[in-house]
């Protein structure tokens, strides 16, 4: 049987998780794919309990050490043999019909280089990771800021996350879309590129998706295929410093890199300045969150 469709997810150390998305991908309406593992270099179970579980279902590809989620994402899209991708965080849960969906609209519209599904919380809020461009003010009013929490429906916020569109049934067309779900064909990752592998993991998703609109490569949102996103990284839970470090070095490297000259340009040493401050001013804040919140593994592919 021809592949038509490959899916790809990455893990390290999160088998609940991947166990979770390989059940609902066996649920789902298509027939014609292939799921594709790459384990992040895992020392838990995980790869045990694949091969037990799903050995006859899944092709694996072990790294044999954890090597971000970039380089990993690159192998997996290196090695798909489908002509469409569906590349899938692991703490992820799909829809039965949501790949079906997402593939019917890059069918009937050739033009579009990635779509994304409607990615909503596991108590059903949409996550509206489907929305434009990060600019200087997102550092303010992005999707998780205390100022955007307090005030949402701000000018600014309300254009970063494209909040006159979420209403759409409709698929609507937006700048970026997150690595939790990117459905796109074969040929566009042939187009324009691997994955950036100087991020760890924050704001990969992003860069790729700026290369895009470089590009002039349409991205859209099907809201109609959903699938849910047990995110951990999400407001008002602590977190590691790890993951508070990463997020604003990946957010330094994406402002260089797509708004400035380089390195010695007066904006980038101006953001990396009141970037290292942000991370202060959320290291402290963090020691007063709490843990408290069901299990789950954002990006588990990478964070120790």
């Amino acid at each position: 049987m021809a592949i038509k469709l490959s899916i790809v997810v990455v893990t390290w150390n999160s088998w609940s998780d991947l166990k979770r998305c390989l059940e609902s991908l066996q649920r789902m309406d298509l027939v014609e794919a292939e799921i594709l593992v790459i384990d992040n270099g895992s020392v838990d179970d995980t790869i045990e309990n694949l091969r037990w579980q799903f050995g006859d279902t899944v092709r694996l590809h072990i790294n044999p050490t954890n090597l971000g989620l970039p380089a990993a994402v690159n192998i997996g899209l290196r090695l798909v043999r489908g002509d469409f991708v569906m590349l899938l965080d692991v703490d992820t849960e799909v829809e039965a019909n949501a790949a079906a969906l997402l593939m019917a609209f890059m069918e009937e519209f050739p033009h579009a280089a990635l779509a994304a599904p409607r990615i909503r919380t596991p108590d059903g809020h949409d996550e509206r990771t489907a929305r434009n461009l990060p600019s200087v003010t997102s550092a303010v009013f992005g999707r998780q800021s205390l100022f955007a929490r307090r005030f949402p429906n701000n000018p600014f916020t309300r254009r970063y996350l494209a909040s006159a569109a979420h209403s759409n049934i409709a698929p609507y067309r937006v700048e970026q879309v997150s690595a939790a779900c990117m459905f796109m064909r074969r040929s566009t990752f042939d187009t324009v590129g691997p994955w950036d592998e100087n991020y760890r993991c924050y704001w990969v998703d992003t860069d790729w998706c700026a290369r895009l609109k470089q590009l002039r490569a349409p991205v859209y949102c099907v809201p109609h295929a959903r699938i849910v996103h047990y995110e951990n990284n999400r407001a008002g839970k602590k977190k590691s410093v790890w993951r508070i470090w990463h997020f604003h070095l990946g957010a330094y490297r994406l402002y260089r890199k797509h708004y400035t000259l380089g390195y010695l340009d007066p904006r980038a040493l101006a953001a990396g300045i009141l970037l290292i401050a942000r991370a202060g001013v959320m290291l402290v804040l963090n020691e007063f969150k709490t843990a408290a919140g069901p299990p789950s593994n954002p990006r588990r592919a990478v964070v120790p």
